[in-house]
């Protein structure tokens, strides 16, 4: 009796696990569906951004990935980053920081790139790198003065501290230029404007601009 009633009873069993599956079916298609989803809305506000980076030469050719409107200037949100040229922190906060970031909402802020440093008695600028560090902030400041749009000034400050140990080096310089459609010639002229006043004049407002927001500079003992 014992072995009629059992297997009845495993029979029942695969019967119900059966059913459950089936009713979990379409709430497992419905989840796979929303992720796929999601993946895909995702991605498209990445390579929208992204684009931004790559040398202006070579944008005509890219397919456009988005049609959300950009927000008027006033109604943009601040955002500010304040990096030294030479540092490898700035290469990192750039690369793992305002870069992502941007890729989420650069259409709705107002990006700022400021510089640390410490103004001098005699008008001048004390780099925690060096004159070089200087030169090198000096030089990022040009572009954006030159080419105020943050895909174009951006890019080549992210571009130069791929290769931070090497700034102001002119090769360094020019070879971003390039890539970045950025005058070569007009940006060496802004950094040695007035036997370079205009581009000291620049660097100190943008390191007081730092030192009263956020940043100073610190110099180990």
């Amino acid at each position: 009796m014992a072995a009629k009633i059992s297997l009845p009873m495993v029979e029942d069993k695969r019967q119900m696990r059966n059913r459950a599956r089936r009713r979990h079916r379409p709430f497992l298609i419905a989840t796979l569906i929303a992720i796929v989803l999601y993946g895909l809305y995702s991605l498209s506000d990445v390579s929208a951004y992204s684009v931004l980076f790559v040398p202006e030469s070579f944008q005509s050719n890219l397919p456009s990935t988005t049609n959300k409107p950009i927000l008027a200037a006033g109604e943009l949100v601040p955002l500010e980053a304040h990096i030294m040229s030479k540092c490898p922190d700035a290469r990192d906060c750039l690369r793992d920081l305002v870069l992502p970031a941007m890729m989420r909402v650069y259409d709705k802020v107002n990006f700022t790139l400021s510089y640390i440093g410490t103004p001098t008695e005699n008008d001048g600028v004390d780099c925690k790198h060096g004159p070089g560090e200087c030169m090198g902030n000096i030089i990022e400041l040009c572009a954006h003065h030159l080419y105020p749009d943050p895909k174009i000034y951006l890019g080549f400050t992210m571009c130069l501290t791929k290769d931070y140990k090497t700034i102001p080096q002119r090769e360094l310089v020019e070879d971003c230029a390039l890539e970045h459609a950025i005058d070569f010639e007009e940006l060496n002229k802004c950094a040695t404007k007035d036997n370079g006043a205009l581009g000291m004049s620049m660097l100190r407002e943008s390191v007081q601009r730092s030192a009263d927001v956020c940043c100073t500079p610190f110099y180990a003992k």
